[in-house]
């Protein structure tokens, strides 16, 4: 039903060619907004790949770290769990010293946890974001109302971003 229609019966595909000639004026000059343009000379400028290398530097370094962490944490649990059992438990040391062992062993991975695993940096541009909200909140369905707040916004992010790259060097 209706096969016969969906099938082609020619075998040579249909070509349309235009000759230059034909295209009417008004649709030779083709219009880039400048916002289009400023985008790909970002994306393709050498100061914004050596961000990117840097960012990711950075992220591998920190990788690295927190699997040597977590290395040493399963290490030092590891050796927690074979002293609370009782295995290779020196002769010479008494239950005290063991207990001692422990406490100090507890303390430190607390100490490791609070420094390496529960930082969190503050969100320095929260503000912008509050204003933003708020701003589209009561202009609901006029976004461009709040089109003057984003650049306060961007420029925050930038800064935030550029702090956090000199503290990492």
């Amino acid at each position: 039903m209706g096969a016969g229609q969906s099938v082609p019966t020619d075998e040579k595909p249909k070509v349309v060619k235009i000759d230059r000639s034909d295209i009417p004026d008004a649709y030779k000059a083709v219009g880039v907004s400048d916002d289009v343009v400023r985008r790909v000379n970002q994306e393709s400028s050498p100061g914004r790949d050596k961000k990117v290398e840097a960012l990711a530097t950075e992220l591998v370094a920190s990788q690295q770290e927190n699997r040597q962490l977590r290395e040493q944490m399963q290490q030092l649990t590891a050796l927690q769990r074979r002293y609370a059992t009782g295995q290779n438990v020196p002769a010479a040391e008494t239950p005290e010293d063991v207990e001692e062992k422990k406490r100090i062993f507890e303390e430190t991975v607390q100490r490791v946890e609070k420094q390496f695993f529960s930082y969190r940096r503050e969100n320095a541009c929260g503000d912008n974001e509050k204003e933003i909200v708020e701003c589209l909140n009561k202009n609901k369905g006029k976004v461009l109302n709040c089109k003057a707040l984003k650049p306060a916004y961007d420029t925050c992010i930038a800064d935030f971003r550029n702090q956090v790259l000199a503290e990492a060097k």
